[in-house]
């Protein structure tokens, strides 16, 4: 029988953002932005009772989760000097991406994987054309900084399953036709307790396909990736 409410540190909980994970929670107490890191409902104590469906988030404020099987926990206690948080072990992300532009603060915190899940990639990502196939992921999370204002840079390649989850202040993701960024098509906003659809296209187990897209900050932001990583 598995202990409940097991928790344990992220690799990036420190002293400005705090982070855990809890596992096969019960009447577990809690605030912060959850985190539904499975493929069932996670459920909330409340009249009536609340759910939070898998993959998706929600901001607690000494809320109780009754029955939940994998979630992170993120809070952000106090937002002066919320910059600072590059201190705890962050990274310019052009210190390991060589070729990122060098007048872009964008950065990034050590990354933790918290789970391994057995799914289907077509359904997860809402695609016309789903295969009824299975298979197993890594999930691997870290967390996202920039100031306000912050172009994140358009990409479109990722070798795994992508979804963000806003953490603090206000965002967007936004979709282009092409890398030169003159023509969105499609945006998606982002604001605290926010956790976005994918916007993948999986073509076989190990390729997936993704629009020109970045992110953007209204405000300065933190946010939460939630990689799915093929293990074979």
């Amino acid at each position: 029988m598995m202990q409940e409410n097991r928790t344990r540190p992220l690799a990036f909980d420190g002293t400005f953002v705090k982070a855990q994970m809890v596992y096969d929670a019960r009447n577990y107490t809690t605030s912060g932005v959850v985190t539904n890191l499975s493929d069932e409902p996670m459920y909330i104590a409340g009249e009536p009772i609340g759910v939070i469906p898998p993959w998706r988030s929600a901001i607690l404020k000494d809320g109780v989760i009754t029955k939940g099987k994998c979630a992170s926990v993120v809070h952000v206690p106090e937002d002066v000097n919320l910059g600072g948080v590059v201190l705890d072990g962050w990274k310019w992300l052009g210190e390991t991406v060589p070729e990122f532009p060098k007048r872009t603060p964008l950065y990034i915190s050590p990354k933790d994987i918290v789970a391994r899940v057995e799914l289907n990639p077509w359904n997860l990502s809402n695609s016309p054309e789903p295969r009824d196939e299975l298979q197993q992921f890594d999930i691997q999370l870290n967390l996202w900084w920039a100031p306000a204002r912050t172009d994140a840079v358009i990409h479109n390649t990722h070798s795994f399953i992508e979804l963000h989850t806003q953490i603090f202040g206000h965002g967007r993701i936004q979709l282009f036709k092409d890398a030169a960024g003159k023509e969105m098509y499609r945006e998606i906003s982002a604001s605290p307790g926010d956790t976005h659809d994918p916007i993948v296209w999986v073509v076989d187990k190990r390729t997936f396909f993704y629009p020109w897209h970045r992110g953007w900050t209204d405000t300065d932001c933190i946010w939460m990736a939630i990689e799915f990583h093929p293990t074979v």
